[in-house]
């Protein structure tokens, strides 16, 4: 993989609070990808879900993967498409709503709105994955583990492992106070048995 191309991916210019835009660290990123090729999750396509600037999206195309990128705010995807575009990377951009996606894909990648200002909001970028994704990839905070455990379960779903780390969030919105904010995140491996 071209780390140099994955670590100058674009950061969003002005994010949106009310979309929760928080980028995803690029070495977080990384380690995502990195873990996911290793149990052959990026061998078929793939897609990320609110990819916002593509960081997932191009950490997954930078291994051959096929992927497909879906973003509601094409401020965001305008970005990811012109980086893609100006790095020769082969990924399909999309702006739409993910409550409107009927593919179906073999994997889906995501760092879901953590619902710090819609609660609830990663309920259904959930629901989603598991509808249309036959091996999940997802990020929450670790406050929300009993959630997103009973969520996966009830929703004919099994985790297949879970990773705990500290995820920095720097400041970029109005209401932040600290230049840094680390946060306990908790990265899923989910399978859906659908």
């Amino acid at each position: 993989m071209n780390t140099k191309i994955l670590f100058n991916s674009p950061d969003f210019y002005q994010p949106k609070p009310e979309l929760e835009q928080y980028s995803t660290p690029v070495d977080i990123v990384a380690e995502m990808i990195k873990l996911a090729n290793a149990q052959g999750d990026l061998s078929g396509n793939v897609v990320d879900l609110g990819c916002g600037t593509g960081r997932l999206a191009i950490g997954a195309a930078l291994l051959g993967t096929e992927v497909t990128g879906y973003e509601i705010d094409n401020d965001a995807l305008e970005l990811a498409k012109n980086y893609s575009k100006e790095h020769n990377l082969d990924i399909k951009w999309v702006n739409l709503a993910i409550e409107n996606i009927d593919k179906k894909y073999d994997t889906v990648i995501m760092n879901p709105p953590f619902g710090s200002q819609r609660p609830g909001a990663d309920r259904a970028f959930l629901e989603k994955s598991l509808e249309i994704g036959k091996r999940i990839w997802s990020i929450h905070m670790a406050e929300t583990k009993n959630f997103v455990k009973d969520f996966v379960e009830k929703n004919s779903g099994e985790i297949i492992t879970a990773y705990e780390f500290d995820f920095p969030i720097k400041n970029s919105m109005p209401f932040h106070t600290k230049n840094v904010s680390n946060q306990k995140a908790i990265l899923y491996h989910i399978a859906s048995l659908r």
